[in-house]
């Protein structure tokens, strides 16, 4: 009777749903890594980004299987973390925080293991809070900074023969940095040839508009305009 009343809580502990805290810890290792999915699809091994994600969510498939909760989230965490490294060289450690929020996950349960859980919660807050800070960080510094910045450098549409041949002009080299040009180079493609002139952003407007006015005066521009910082930095 005894050893009967003792096993009666153990069954129903087994059969209990994954706890809520759990649940968030493996939502957040899918999440968190959405931001990296993004990135890698712009990669030639778009497709692993991809693949591994799918594999970083197969522990959102037993939010209502309890029995195998825990395995899917122990067992994806150390693949995940075995992947990081074999495919390091094409960015796949970026799934860590996925792999520690998911091993977090399988130990968050506070009906059975109360101070493991609050560990677990902890250190699972703390890795999806550096994750937000990190892809915000990230965002501001290469797609939003840039595309709000001044741009503080003019490009001028000309010919391949032509830009050699203003580079071999030493005088207009000169002019342009007496008006105020911190540096004159070149950038030649298939699809055209430009000449590319620096300013400091303390410039003044009239003289960012005399600057223009003689870059444009030059032989064989075709037209002058402000280059997006995305573009010439």
């Amino acid at each position: 009777m005894d050893d009967g009343q003792e096993r009666e809580p153990d069954r129903k502990d087994a059969a209990a749903p994954v706890h809520g805290l759990q649940q968030g810890l493996a939502v957040a290792g899918a999440v968190v890594s959405l931001p990296v999915v993004v990135w890698g699809l712009q990669q030639i091994v778009g497709g692993l980004f991809v693949l591994t994600w799918l594999g970083a969510a197969v522990p959102l498939l037993f939010l209502r299987a309890p029995k195998g909760f825990v395995g899917a989230c122990v067992t994806t965490g150390l693949l995940l973390l075995g992947w990081g490294v074999l495919g390091a060289l094409a960015g796949m450690f970026l799934f860590w925080p996925s792999a520690l929020l998911l091993l977090c996950a399988a130990f968050a349960d506070p009906r059975r293991r109360p101070v493991a859980a609050k560990v677990a919660g902890g250190v699972g807050a703390s890795v999806a809070a550096a994750v937000v800070v990190g892809c915000a960080v990230f965002a501001w510094q290469f797609y939003l900074a840039p595309v709000w910045a001044e741009p503080h450098t003019y490009r001028a549409e000309t010919t391949h023969a032509s830009l050699q041949g203003l580079f071999r002009d030493q005088e207009a080299m000169v002019r342009l940095k007496r008006l105020g040009a911190t540096s004159v180079s070149g950038s030649e493609s298939d699809e055209g040839a430009y000449l590319v002139v620096r300013f400091p952003d303390g410039l003044s407007r009239p003289e960012r508009d005399d600057l223009k006015f003689e870059i444009a005066r030059l032989p064989g521009i075709v037209g002058v305009g402000l280059c997006p910082v995305s573009e010439c930095g």
